[in-house]
């Protein structure tokens, strides 16, 4: 894990090809392992707590794909402090101290489950803030990380369109090897 004091930058990195010979962009959203120290002061948990919530070292299993003619974009901020695969806008309105505005989706199965925009609990359910955000905090995440992430990756997706005429996203996630007991598969499409 690596602090910062003064935020993430870059947000994202993308590596790529000399020449992009296959049209396939690898999204790895959930591998950021690059935490303010900021964030780190306002949570309740302990570091290695909150990193239960990345899809550790994803990136480094798909960093070849870019050997292999592909791009390969890699979010450098954690889920936990901003989640690149929800909405821009949705948010608990239990987790900030004064209410949100009307374009807020309050009302989706992520947040009901702690697991919004920005998120409030890690994978196991443990509550990550030792007190109430205020909305200035989650515009800033969004407007600062969420966004330049997904107009890169539109960016990324636009131009190897162009270039061969499709444009596949893979969208990589790493998940536990069992879940309630049983075994999990090894690779999921879909």
């Amino acid at each position: 894990m690596n602090t910062k004091h003064n935020g993430i930058n870059p947000p994202f990195e993308v590596f790529q090809p000399g020449r992009q010979q296959i049209p396939f962009v690898f999204a790895c959203p959930h591998s950021g392992r690059v935490y303010t120290r900021a964030f780190l002061e306002s949570a309740r948990l302990d570091p290695i707590s909150i990193r239960r919530s990345e899809d550790s070292f994803v990136d480094e299993l798909f960093a070849a794909g870019s050997d292999l003619g592909a791009i390969v974009l890699k979010a450098n901020f954690p889920r936990a402090y901003v989640d690149p695969n929800r909405e821009p806008y949705e948010l608990d309105p239990g987790m900030f101290d004064g209410p949100l505005p009307s374009f807020i989706n309050a009302r989706s199965p992520r947040v009901a489950a702690g697991l919004g925009t920005i998120a409030k609990v890690v994978r196991d359910g443990a509550e990550i803030y030792s007190q109430k955000l205020p909305f200035a905090e989650a515009q800033h995440r969004i407007e600062t990380y969420y966004k330049p992430y997904h107009a890169r990756l539109r960016s990324l997706l636009e131009e190897t369109q162009a270039r061969f005429g499709a444009a596949v996203v893979i969208d990589c996630h790493s998940m536990p090897s069992s879940a309630r007991g049983a075994q999990s598969p090894d690779i999921v499409l879909g």
